[in-house]
């Protein structure tokens, strides 16, 4: 008999009737529910983001998608599961009123899927059928409390001849070069640069980098004190025509 799929339910405020009621519907689908409500604490996303990572979907319920540190938070979670899983991890979102604008989300949940009715079916065929898609970078948020919150990076293949990530309204405060997966206590880094300034579609950001060469087995680290509206990364820019990848998170 073939393993249940894993679902991670994820109730925007906290409504025990409403939690009830969609693990049941999922529940009768055939699929394995976990359901908890979303903490506002600011390392709330890092638990929910540790149980995704053993799920095969994720379905976010709730009135309210506006609110700027929500928002924050579900990108993060987002960015740590599709590090995990690849940017095909089905993320279906059950809005108690209206359905948002999928244009109006921050980036890591527009492939989001909106359902409004048919939830459990929709979460099975999903959570069967989906397929990961894995871009040519590695992006994958760390919130590690009084550390602060980390941004690792790299390519997913091949080779970057050093790295770039910028951000706004934030900007970043350390970074450094290591393994992929560790963020190094020391290390080495080739002709740093910090405190560059720089408009990004034109978003005003702060920019720091090194020319470090990266692999699929090192990573950029960059720490910034909250998480930022907009970041933008990629392989050091050498002129101002470089292509970088960018990113709303709120």
């Amino acid at each position: 008999m073939a393993q249940k799929k894993r679902v991670l339910i994820s109730l925007l405020e906290e409504n025990e009737g409403l939690a009830k009621l969609l693990a049941q519907e999922l529940s009768r689908s055939g699929l394995d529910v976990q359901a908890h409500f979303w903490s506002s604490e600011p390392d709330g996303w890092v638990a929910a983001a540790r149980e995704l990572c053993s799920c095969q979907a994720w379905v976010i319920a709730g009135q309210n998608l506006n609110e700027k540190s929500l928002r924050a938070s579900l990108s993060l979670a987002t960015l740590a599961v599709q590090a995990e899983h690849g940017n095909g991890f089905p993320i279906l979102l059950s809005p108690a009123g209206a359905a948002p604008e999928v244009t109006s989300l921050p980036t890591p949940l527009r492939d989001a899927v909106i359902v409004k009715s048919g939830l459990g079916a929709k979460t099975a065929v999903l959570a069967n059928t989906a397929k990961p898609v894995h871009p040519d970078y590695r992006l994958k948020p760390h919130g590690l409390g009084r550390l602060g919150l980390w941004f690792e990076l790299g390519p997913s293949d091949g080779f970057w001849q050093g790295a770039f990530f910028a951000s706004s309204p934030v900007a970043p405060t350390a970074h450094g070069v290591g393994i992929a997966g560790t963020i190094p206590e020391k290390c080495t880094l080739n002709f740093p640069v910090t405190g560059m300034k720089l408009s990004v579609a034109g978003i005003d950001c702060e920019g720091w980098g090194v020319k470090n060469e990266l692999s699929c087995a090192t990573s950029y680290y960059v720490r910034v004190a909250s998480c930022p509206d907009y970041i933008s990364f990629g392989a050091f820019p050498e002129n101002d025509d470089a292509e970088l990848y960018s990113l709303s998170l709120t």
